[in-house]
């Protein structure tokens, strides 16, 4: 079977100069280059078809570690962090939430919803 491909310009140069460093043909290169691509079936799946893969996959025991107590426990025994501000975390954590709600507004006005 004998396929033709039109190759652009700048490909087809960058394909013999890499050809010729490799000592091969262009062509042999192409086949070799077509080749590897090829092997993988997952190439050419399209997204539903790489969704349905990953749900049909099982979960895989060793990525599972049993829980070794309470979270929350673990939580208010934890040891308090002596360099931990709240009033300045607060004020950071504002200062990020209008900036927040200055961009939503902004999108918001952008977009013509407002």
């Amino acid at each position: 079977m004998a396929i033709t491909i039109t190759l652009p310009n700048k490909i087809e140069t960058l394909l013999q100069r890499e050809a010729q460093e490799q000592q091969l043909s262009a062509e042999e290169l192409a086949l070799e280059i077509l080749g590897e691509a090829l092997k993988k079936e997952e190439t050419f799946l399209s997204l539903e078809e790489v969704v349905a893969k990953i749900q049909a996959t099982p979960p895989n025991p060793h990525s599972f570690r049993p829980a070794k107590g309470s979270l929350s426990e673990a939580l208010r025994e934890a040891p308090e962090d002596p360099h931990f501000n709240l009033a300045e975390w607060k004020k950071s954590w504002a200062a990020v939430a209008a900036e927040i709600k200055a961009v939503t507004r902004a999108n918001t006005i952008a977009e013509g919803r407002g």
